[in-house]
């Protein structure tokens, strides 16, 4: 359990996993002060609950993830987000990062990624390096889907199975990200780490991203 004190709102258009989701919350001691369905709720609701962490789907009609992210960092500049998607590749990431995500969580599920991802966003840490991170997170699952999702599933279950860690530890430990695409893929894992590469060439002038990507290709 986390802490009941800290409060949250949850954004999802699927009524069904709003509910399950808001469940997983409550279990780790969350207290959910209110559910929406649209990007427009959501914003409302921010301004309303002020909660300590909103989470926030992506792809939703109308009024979508992007918007809500958006119209809140107006309101908010340190505003605690944590996107949920299904479907990273339909995403903007140089968009996500400039609007300065904490974090991403990837549907369906996993209560112990909720839980470590929730802790990691609750800690005092420089925004530029959450935004940073949310976007190398981002990068390597997009990257990862695109071969295919057991692909990514196998890297992200490897990843915690040998180091303990998340795909949103790689941007301190690429050293680990680097060993696991190297058993997995062999040869091939050079192919990934360009493709990464090429993903954050926008910011990879910035630390720590260039760090990042330094030790990747080694």
């Amino acid at each position: 359990m986390i802490c009941s004190r800290i409060t949250a709102v949850v954004i999802d258009d699927d009524r069904a996993t709003a509910k399950v989701f808001a469940e997983y919350l409550e279990l780790l001691g969350i207290r959910i002060v209110s559910i929406g369905y649209d990007g427009k709720v959501a914003v409302e609701l921010y301004q309303k609950c002020k909660p300590d962490i909103i989470f926030l789907d992506l792809v939703m009609p109308q009024y979508d993830g992007i918007y809500a992210l958006t119209e809140i960092r107006k309101l908010d500049q340190n505003a605690k987000v944590i996107v949920t998607t299904a479907d990273l590749q339909t995403v903007n990431s140089t968009m996500l990062a400039s609007l300065k995500t904490n974090d991403i969580l990837v549907k369906p599920f996993d209560i112990d990624k909720i839980k470590d991802t929730i802790e990691k966003t609750l800690r005092s840490q420089p925004e530029v390096d959450m935004a940073k991170k949310a976007l190398v997170v981002f990068t390597i699952t997009q990257s990862l889907l695109k071969i295919s999702q057991s692909a990514a599933d196998e890297v992200g279950s490897r990843l915690y199975a040998k180091y303990g860690c998340y795909f949103s530890d790689c941007l301190e430990h690429p050293e680990y990200l680097n060993n696991v695409l190297t058993e997995i893929f062999g040869n091939s894992a050079a192919i990934i780490v360009n493709k990464i590469r090429q993903n954050l060439a926008e910011v990879e002038d910035q630390q720590p991203i260039s760090n990042f990507i330094k030790s990747l290709s080694k």
